[in-house]
């Protein structure tokens, strides 16, 4: 059994009275079931100076009940929720600023306890470059050390709108009260690729470093196309070459450059390896890609066809912020969508396609959803 973040602050008072105790999210339930995680996190692009009663960032755990209620508001220091993103190696939640409504040139590192998973404070990743974040991940690269085992060394990278990508070295200790600590580990310039997007692929399934970096793009080029760059390589990048450089485009080029045909306005995206299901967001429509290991294989260019859609009036959905599939392998059976324009949460079946209805929808009022993510584990680590 998996309690509410509610439940476990009036469980946890009570244990303080000797009456009930709140167990671990990771706890072996008394049948030996492992615990199951489905958080989804929600970035919102409000914000207004000195003002706490506007929370920027939601966390509704658990996802995939019969409700969406089960919320836990956080206000960040960021200045309007941006691309958002949690790592259970991170036990952090990453958030960038939205842009849109106050320059902030921070992303905000969100440490969660590995009790409840409730939000602590928050440290400050700022460079000057962080003015305009398109999207966040988290690579980690495991080498052997010697006879002493393996030596992990994880990195936060950032896509900006200033045609960047930025690599952060062990986020977890920079920021914050350790002041002074470089920030910044790599600068590598995308050349005429606008970011739209940023995520992670498998790459090669045999070598769990060798990712695959794909980025989003709009009116690329002069025929201003919509589509994705993937770049290969990855490791000797952050690894191999000295950090503390700026790479030009022509020394790191796309290995593929992928167009899809007749979309623009490509947005986030969320990538799941187990479902072999990629899913971005296209103004009022999602658009889903089957096999997108292969599909982003080779070189070259290509033109590519979203496999199907989902968009329409059933939806509800106009202006889509962010997009999150559930993974898991047994018990992923939803993707979420956010509204901006509407205010509001959806979630639908991972069978659905063109004009669903969705399954659950929660409204926010005049709060404005922005980049969703969904941190969904069938053995969690916390």
């Amino acid at each position: 059994m998996k309690f509410s973040f509610q439940t476990c602050v009036i469980v946890l008072f009570a244990s303080l009275i000797g009456v009930a105790s709140c167990k671990k999210l990771d706890d072996e339930p008394e049948r030996g079931e492992a615990a199951l995680i489905s958080r989804l996190y929600i970035s919102f692009q409000d914000y207004q100076p000195n003002n706490s009663s506007i929370k920027n960032l939601f966390i509704v755990d658990p996802a995939d009940t019969n409700s969406l209620d089960n919320i836990y508001q956080y206000l960040s220091p960021a200045k309007g929720g941006g691309p958002v993103i949690f790592d259970p190696n991170a036990k952090s939640i990453f958030q960038a600023s939205s842009g849109t409504v106050a320059q902030d040139t921070f992303i905000q590192r969100i440490a969660l306890d590995d009790i409840y998973g409730i939000p602590g404070g928050a440290s400050g990743l700022g460079y000057r470059g962080f003015t305009n974040v398109r999207g966040l991940a988290y690579y980690s690269y495991a080498q052997q050390n010697g006879t002493s085992g393996s030596a992990v060394t994880n990195f936060l990278l950032a896509v900006t709108g200033g045609n960047m990508l930025y690599a952060v070295s062990r986020p977890e200790g920079k920021g914050g009260s350790t002041g002074g600590s470089k920030i910044i580990d790599k600068q590598i310039s995308l050349g005429n690729i606008n970011p739209s997007s940023l995520t992670l692929l498998k790459g090669n399934p045999d070598d769990k470093n060798e990712k695959w970096l794909l980025v989003g793009f709009n009116e690329e080029g002069t025929n201003k196309r919509s589509g994705f760059a993937v770049y290969k390589g990855l490791k000797q990048e952050l690894i191999d070459k000295v950090r503390d450089t700026i790479v030009n485009s022509t020394a790191f080029p796309p290995a593929v450059k992928v167009y899809v045909k007749g979309k623009t306005g490509l947005g986030a995206v969320s990538y799941a390896p187990n479902k072999k299901l990629l899913a971005v967001t296209a103004g009022a429509e999602i658009l889903f890609f089957n096999n997108p290991d292969g599909l982003f294989n080779g070189s070259g260019e290509k033109e590519i066809d979203a496999d199907y859609a989902v968009g329409g009036s059933n939806t509800g959905l106009e202006q889509i912020g962010g997009v999150a599939i559930d993974d898991r392998i047994e018990n992923g059976k939803f993707f979420y969508a956010s509204d901006s324009k509407y205010g509001k949460v959806v979630r639908f079946k991972l069978t659905d396609q063109g004009d669903a209805t969705p399954d659950l929808t929660k409204n926010y009022g005049t709060l404005l959803p922005n980049y969703i993510f969904l941190d969904a584990r069938e053995k969690p680590d916390f």
